[in-house]
């Protein structure tokens, strides 16, 4: 991983340990999210579309499959993309951090964890945040996958 993908997992491990200790969900945004006018009205309705043993909500509705619908509003994932915001669960965050160790960028690790059923986690349709800009432009976290852009 990048020197700036070791910080990412870092920063969102330091987020799942409060949320672990603190026994109450946490909101996670990364520091260039976007709230969208649609977040309140959709996270309360995903909020009662979910399961009790949903362990994260994503904040966006980017995935690199296809989702199911699983509600009116929330979303069965494929494969998650981005850690621009969700919401963790205390359950699922002792479970993430019962995996350690993280060997892949965090946004990865997550969407394989809950693909491969270690936790059940769901999206919303429409997205309630975004990234300040798209994808890897402006950003200040070179990607692994970009090995030009950073010295191994």
């Amino acid at each position: 991983m990048s020197p700036g993908e070791r910080g990412c997992c870092a920063s969102h491990l330091e987020a799942w340990r409060k949320c672990a200790r603190s026994g109450k969900p946490l909101l996670v945004l990364e520091d260039d999210a976007v709230i969208l006018p649609s977040f309140t009205a959709t996270l309360t309705q995903a909020l009662k579309e979910m399961p009790k043993d949903a362990g994260a909500l994503w904040l966006t509705s980017k995935d690199r499959g296809s989702r199911k619908r699983a509600g009116k509003v929330l979303m069965k994932p494929h494969y998650l993309w981005t850690t621009v915001g969700y919401i963790i669960w205390p359950a699922a965050a002792k479970r993430f951090i019962s995996l350690l160790p993280m060997d892949m960028p965090v946004d990865n690790f997550l969407a394989w964890h809950i693909k491969e059923g270690e936790v059940k986690g769901f999206s919303v349709s429409p997205a309630v945040v975004r990234q300040a800009q798209t994808w890897n432009i402006g950003s200040d976290v070179p990607h692994s996958d970009d090995v030009a852009l950073w010295d191994a």
